[in-house]
């Protein structure tokens, strides 16, 4: 388990260092919060085995297995909620629907038009961080940068070798032919070794405020009107090369004077 902390994540510009570091208190005076590179929880494995069945050389068979989170996201306003000309606010995490000021959502235009009322939202928003672990237990708070940790995700990569050698005029020659599985959990199985990504990390916009300069906010929908709905939960199983399972066979010459 380890915990990587700092005040800034770093750019490669001054100023896309202040833009782009989640801040819920002075941009100019930040505070330390997690890294992006925060490490958290991780567990791993490793088992290989290897004997000369065929008397021409050895046979191996590796396992690795590891489970790790995903990475980590912060809960930010999807505009720019304090002025400062910057989209890196951290959203207040409220303590309950006595704490949410919403205005009327309307979604699409003409007969698609869909509208959410206040009340609407408020539950839907009360309902999304019940279900969220992290925004459960900090209500009555300013979400932390880089707080959010994704699921862990259990992966095993298989490999399995064949060494043929000989000698010729006195020196070992080998051949060797390699067959490597990556994500084989993915291969048992299609559920398994695939990893988590937030849906949106972006789920209140500033809608100005209200008659008593209290201010107002809009809950994030998904999909588009008039089928749009508004969110409700926060992780959905990613789609990438790293989350099915691959094959790669590949024959390596190995020659020794």
């Amino acid at each position: 388990y380890g915990v990587s902390k700092n005040t800034v994540d770093a750019g490669s510009i001054a100023s896309g260092s202040w833009t782009g570091n989640f801040i819920a208190n002075d941009p100019n005076n930040p505070i330390a919060a997690y890294s992006q590179f925060n490490p958290g929880p991780r567990v791993f494995a490793a088992v290989t085995y290897s004997r000369d069945f065929f008397k021409v050389g050895p046979t191996s068979l590796g396992l690795y297995w590891d489970g790790r989170s995903a990475g980590t996201d912060s809960y930010i306003f999807s505009n720019d909620m304090n002025g400062d000309g910057a989209t890196n606010d951290l959203i207040y995490i409220p303590r309950n629907t006595g704490e949410m000021n919403f205005a009327t959502l309307t979604v699409g235009t003409g007969v698609n038009t869909q509208v959410f009322t206040p009340a609407q939202q408020a539950a839907a928003w009360d309902a999304y961080i019940h279900q969220d672990s992290y925004l459960r237990a900090h209500r009555g708070e300013y979400a932390q940068r880089n707080a959010i940790v994704r699921p862990i995700v259990y992966r095993a990569d298989l490999s399995f070798s064949q060494d043929v050698g000989r000698a010729i005029a006195g020196s070992p020659h080998a051949l060797q032919i390699r067959l490597d599985m990556l994500n084989f959990t993915n291969w048992l199985n299609h559920e398994w070794g695939v990893s988590s990504i937030v849906i949106t990390n972006r789920p209140l916009s500033s809608a100005g405020v209200d008659a008593n300069g209290a201010s107002l906010y809009r809950l994030a929908t998904i999909g588009n009107a008039p089928n749009a709905k508004l969110i409700s939960k926060t992780f959905q199983k990613a789609v990438t090369t790293a989350d099915v399972w691959r094959m790669q066979l590949g024959v390596r010459y190995m020659l020794n004077w």
